[in-house]
């Protein structure tokens, strides 16, 4: 989620669809978000952001555009009080976790919880008992995991194990998608931030075998 255009969409309540899912409803979470959730974790062309209250009701919708290198997306001006302390939900096309400017948005706008779907899975962050840290606080030490040594090689130890994934569109995604994951998880334990994942139950590629 970053700037740039934004355009409506038109989804409707009535086309979101229920499925079976678990894991005390991936989080207890309102049935509404994981039905507008499902309705996007399979797109690889844009992003769509919503914004929720916890009760369910919709918000905002933001649909993003490829530029060719990322997707962008803009919060209107008049609606940014209106989504503090909300729900985020989004997909991203690459299954990847949270990105920097993600967590940072997370915290700019004090969110109850941020959320990201793709084809394989849903990760979530919530602020820790003290809150959230300031973005440039988050920005910081994401960086700073980032460029970190130990964390560097141990996502290259991932490398030479295929044996360990299955994906159609082959070893490389899974690696991004489980470097973003370790990366978040590692943010999360160093500023008291509360990280979760799950696993979708139907997902029959980029799963990573325990």
């Amino acid at each position: 989620m970053q700037s740039g255009d934004a355009r409506a969409v038109n989804l409707h309540e009535g086309d979101w669809q229920d499925e079976t899912m678990n894991a005390d409803a991936v989080f207890d979470i309102h049935p509404a978000i994981l039905r507008f959730e499902r309705t996007i974790r399979y797109l690889t062309d844009t992003e769509i952001t919503g914004f929720f209250s916890e009760e369910g009701a919709t918000i905002l919708i933001l649909h993003a555009v490829d530029t060719g290198s990322r997707y962008f997306s803009v919060i209107p001006k008049e609606m940014e009080e209106r989504i503090r302390g909300s729900i985020l939900t989004h997909n991203h096309p690459s299954g990847c976790s949270f990105t920097k400017r993600d967590l940072k948005e997370a915290s700019f706008f004090s969110l109850k919880e941020i959320r990201v779907v793709g084809r394989t899975g849903l990760y979530s962050m919530m602020p820790g008992a003290g809150g959230w840290p300031v973005p440039q606080v988050i920005a910081d030490c994401f960086s700073a995991i980032e460029k970190d040594p130990d964390f560097q090689a141990e996502i290259v130890c991932l490398c030479p194990r295929p044996e360990r994934f299955t994906d159609a569109g082959g070893q490389g995604s899974c690696i991004e998608r489980i470097r973003s994951d370790r990366l978040c998880e590692r943010v999360a334990a160093a500023l008291n931030l509360t990280y979760r994942r799950y696993i979708w139950k139907d997902a029959n590629d980029s799963v990573l075998q325990a």
